[in-house]
């Protein structure tokens, strides 16, 4: 059966969230089977941000103009190696548009793609995640459609390409049903972040927390008092990045995923613990969501598979994929066998609400599943807003959205695909997954002044 679970690798969460000195209760999972001796395309390696282009400075120093491709080198900058990059984890931001437009990503060389990475209108400042393919000297481009835009890109981590021998760090993904980690709207401890403060975040995955490197989080800002961003590292105090996550203006609720590196320690039960932080780098306060979608990890999970430059499966406009979506409703998406096949367990996806009548919010999940409560996107209305979407396939290759409220147009462009590793020894057709199992959290938790 193509989607079994391994048992083996359901790891039982008790999760609480925890500020600087917090504490996480926690029961015991069961161990990962050894990864086996093989391939390593399509492992991710995590890295601490870096800003790798800001076109406000630099040798460019200038806004891009309507229609033009700016050429990023990625290889060898930012942590990247020279040589072996598949794909590279940008988080694009634009910023003092002329009007509203796009911009969009793709390897260096490609033709330009009928899809987009990033809407924004004129004024704005908005942050999307995005998986671009890495030419073979390893380039990406980016080019605005229209209007001139300032255009900043920071980079979170990216996937091997073909290699027998995994770099350092090098971990596979394994998808956990979306599970809320902090919501400061309700939470006991935690409230609304103060400005330039920031929360960190402890989370116990039982025996398998050693092996993680990295967590798929979805951050919301919500109400923000101010404009301003939130950063999201590893939780070190002493190394935060000079990097952005989300950029929201004040009153404006925000989303964007975030490929977060974690740091390990010690819960005061003598547990093991991730710890990430995120911080409020605006004059006000701003509540914040922390949904947690992923986990990447030793062992045999899956891996990334490149689509190329991105494929647009959904576009409601015009009927591809599927129709308009109306309030309370849900549509389901078969994924093309361009984009999908027998091995593939998820999809990364761009996904965009185009000018929806009312605020909403969207959430994207595999068919056959209970929908979580998390979202993945919270566009206001008239807004056209997009964000990056890891969802997961039902066997048929299906997934699904829910619009929340008013009527919205939605597009999905597809980035590439999670299949299962090639090295993977259990039985053929088998995947690897973590399970969230819900707890009611109970702990306290403190926050600290960004430095």
């Amino acid at each position: 059966m193509r989607r079994s679970v391994i048992s083996g690798l359901a790891a039982a969460l008790v999760l609480t969230s925890a500020g600087v000195c917090g504490a996480v209760a926690a029961s015991a999972a069961p161990a990962a089977p050894a990864a086996t001796t093989g391939v390593a395309d399509g492992a991710f390696v995590s890295l601490k941000p870096a800003r790798l282009l800001d076109t406000r400075g630099g040798s460019l120093a200038r806004p891009l103009n309507a229609g033009e491709v700016f050429n990023l080198k990625v290889n060898g900058r930012g942590g990247l190696p020279s040589s072996g990059v598949m794909a590279v984890v940008l988080n694009l931001t634009v910023t003092g548009p002329t009007r509203a437009g796009n911009i969009v990503a793709y390897p260096k060389g490609a033709a330009v793609p009928n899809a987009s990475s990033l809407n924004f209108v004129a004024g704005d400042t908005r942050a999307n995640l995005v998986t671009v393919p890495v030419s073979s000297d390893g380039w990406v481009s980016i080019r605005n459609a229209v209007g001139q835009t300032h255009v900043i890109a920071d980079v979170q981590g990216y996937y091997v390409g073909s290699t027998t021998t995994p770099p350092a760090g090098a971990v596979d993904y394994f998808p956990d049903t979306p599970w809320r980690a902090l919501d400061t709207r309700t939470d006991a401890d935690v409230h609304a972040l103060k400005p330039n403060t920031y929360v960190v975040q402890s989370v116990d995955y039982g025996t398998e927390t050693p092996n993680i490197s990295a967590l798929a989080i979805n951050v919301t800002a919500v109400r923000p008092v101010a404009k301003g961003y939130l950063n999201a590292w590893n939780g070190d105090e002493n190394a935060i990045p000079n990097t952005s996550n989300l950029n929201f203006a004040a009153g404006q609720t925000t989303s964007n995923m975030v490929l977060v590196p974690v740091t390990h320690s010690t819960g005061t039960s003598g547990q093991a613990l991730v710890d990430f932080a995120v911080g409020n780098a605006s004059t006000g306060d701003v509540d914040v969501i922390i949904d947690v979608v992923g986990v990447y990890s030793k062992g045999d999970g899956l891996r990334f598979r490149s689509a190329g430059s991105p494929k647009r499966i959904v576009d409601t406009r015009t009927g591809v994929g599927t129709t308009t979506l109306g309030a309370a409703t849900t549509r389901t998406v078969t994924a093309p066998s361009t984009v999908a096949n027998s091995s593939t367990i998820a999809l990364v996806t761009n996904t965009t609400a185009v000018k929806p009548t009312a605020a909403t919010y969207l959430t994207l999940w595999e068919t056959g599943t209970t929908r979580s409560a998390a979202s993945n996107l919270n566009p206001a209305a008239g807004q056209t807003v997009a964000n990056m979407a890891m969802v997961g396939l039902s066997q048929n290759y299906q997934f699904n959205i829910y619009n929340n409220a008013g009527t919205t147009d939605v597009i999905v462009d597809v980035a590439g695909r999670f299949d299962i590793s090639p090295n993977f020894s259990g039985a053929p057709g088998t995947a690897a997954t973590f399970s969230a199992q819900k707890a009611p959290k109970a702990t306290s938790s403190e926050t600290a002044p960004l430095r």
